[in-house]
């Protein structure tokens, strides 16, 4: 199955995505920097923070898209359905 967003949707992703990416690299910066310990946790939760809201979009984008079109066409919605549930209860 395809990611299951439009282009703007996913341009906004990547756009997100690439911020994150470079904060990741700041990160590991900060610590070949021997910065403080407080400053280094506190950019990691911002990054742990950005990727859950990537991770929202990208759900949104699947409840909105792919599971409503399986429900629609009858097409292996429960499938759908139960993979996300997997996902959502890792996420706990």
């Amino acid at each position: 199955m395809s990611f299951c967003c439009n282009n703007e949707e996913k341009r906004k992703l990547e756009v997100r995505l690439n911020r994150i990416e470079g904060q990741i690299r700041g990160i590991n910066k900060m610590i070949s920097e021997d910065r403080d310990c407080m400053e280094i946790l506190n950019q990691i939760v911002s990054c742990q923070s950005a990727l859950k809201g990537v991770w929202k979009e990208v759900v949104r984008g699947h409840l909105q898209n792919c599971i409503t079109d399986a429900l629609k066409t009858g097409k292996n919605s429960a499938v759908l359905i139960d993979e996300l549930a997997e996902h959502l209860e890792k996420m706990k």
